[in-house]
C-alpha cells in the first residue's frame, strides 16, 4: 500500500491546527488530503466521497469526534464501505481509550501529535481500511456469484432452472403415479435483446417482472411458472383427466402476452412471444425432465423458424 494512494480527510475546528497536521502529512508523504473545520461538514463530504482514513479532533463544538465516530459507522454500513479513524486528543485515561475504541475509533493520537508518529499510525489506520475494503469487495462479489445459483429470480420472484426442474419433475412423477397428464410449455420473448439495446437493463427487468405477473394470472396455485433463462419460461399444468390435455389456456396466456403491451418508466412496450408445449401422459418410464425440456424447446425453435404464431405441439 503505496501513502500517496491513500485518501485523507482531517476534522478540526482549529483552522492552525488542521493546516499543522496537512502539511505534517505532506512531509511524511501522503498526497490526498482534504481538510474541513466541522464534524457536520466532514459527514456532508463524507456522502458525496467515503476516504480511507479519517483524522478528527476527540473535542469539537456541535458533535465531538466521539459521536462523529458512530455517525460515520452508520454510514460505512449503508455506503458497505470501511473508513479508517484516528482521534486527536489530549486524553489518555484509559477508561477514554477504552470508550473510543468501543465506539469504532481505530486509533488515537494524543495532541501535538509528533510528525513521525502521525504518519505511522495514519498509514496503520489505512492498511486496515484497505483490508477491510478488500474483504467488503470480496464478499459482494461472492454475494452476487450466490444470487445467480439461487433458486429464485431476483426480478420475476419466481423459480430459476434448478428450482423449476425440481418442480417439474414432481409434476411428471404424479402423472407416472396417478395418470392424468402433464403439459409443459416453453415461452420465449424473442425480440428481447432489442428491447434491452434499446431501453436498457432497468426497463427490462420492469417488463420480466409484469410479464411474470401477467403469466401467474392465467394459471393455478399449484401450476408451475418458472424463469429458466433471461428470455424464456417454462409453464406446467397437470391434469387429473388425459383428455383435458389441451393447449387452450396456453393459447390464451400467449395471446394475452402479445396482444397487450406494457406499462414501464419508458412508456408502455410491446413484446412478441412464442411458445411450444409438450404432453405427458402416464407410461411405463417416467420422463426425464431435461429431455423433456430440450425436446420442447427443439419445438419452439422450429416454430420460430417457421413464423408459427400459435402455440406449437
Amino acid at each position: 500500500m503505496l501513502r500517496d494512494s491513500l485518501s485523507i480527510l482531517v476534522v478540526d475546528d482549529m483552522k492552525f491546527s488542521c493546516e499543522f497536521i496537512r502539511r505534517a502529512l505532506k512531509k511524511e508523504g501522503y498526497t490526498s488530503i482534504d481538510v474541513v473545520n466541522s464534524a457536520p461538514e466532514a459527514l456532508i463530504r463524507l456522502e458525496k466521497q467515503p476516504v480511507d482514513v479519517l483524522l478528527a479532533d476527540w473535542l469539537m463544538p456541535e458533535m465531538d469526534g466521539l459521536e462523529l465516530a458512530k455517525r460515520i459507522r452508520a454510514l460505512d454500513e449503508e455506503h458497505h464501505h470501511y473508513t479508517g479513524i484516528v482521534l486527536l486528543t489530549a486524553k489518555d485515561d484509559i477508561s477514554s481509550i477504552r470508550i473510543a475504541f468501543e465506539e469504532g475509533v481505530d486509533d488515537y493520537i494524543v495532541k501535538p501529535p509528533n510528525q513521525i508518529e502521525l504518519g505511522a499510525r495514519v498509514y496503520s489506520a489505512g492498511r486496515v481500511a484497505t483490508m477491510q475494503n478488500d474483504l467488503l469487495m470480496s464478499t459482494q462479489t461472492l454475494n452476487k456469484l450466490f444470487e445467480m445459483k439461487c433458486t429464485v429470480d431476483r426480478i420475476t420472484g419466481l423459480g430459476r432452472l434448478d428450482n423449476t426442474q425440481t418442480r417439474l419433475n414432481a409434476l411428471l412423477r404424479q402423472t407416472h403415479s396417478r395418470g392424468g397428464s402433464t403439459c409443459c410449455a416453453i415461452l420465449k420473448i424473442t425480440d428481447l435483446d432489442n428491447i434491452i439495446s434499446s431501453y436498457g437493463k432497468e426497463v427490462y427487468e420492469q417488463l420480466m417482472g409484469n410479464i411474470a405477473t401477467r403469466i401467474c394470472r392465467h394459471v393455478r396455485p399449484m401450476d408451475l411458472v418458472g424463469h429458466t433463462q433471461q428470455d424464456e419460461f417454462l409453464i406446467a399444468m397437470y391434469n387429473n383427466n388425459s383428455d383435458d390435455a389441451r393447449c387452450r389456456n396456453f393459447k390464451r396466456i400467449l395471446q394475452d402476452l402479445n396482444h397487450r403491451s406494457y406499462k414501464t418508466t419508458a412508456g408502455y412496450i410491446s413484446i412478441h412471444c412464442a411458445m411450444a408445449m409438450t404432453v405427458i401422459l402416464k407410461s411405463e418410464h417416467e420422463q426425464d425432465v431435461k429431455e423433456l425440456i430440450n425436446t420442447t424447446r427443439e419445438k419452439l425453435y422450429k416454430s420460430i423458424e417457421m413464423g408459427f404464431e400459435e402455440v406449437a405441439t
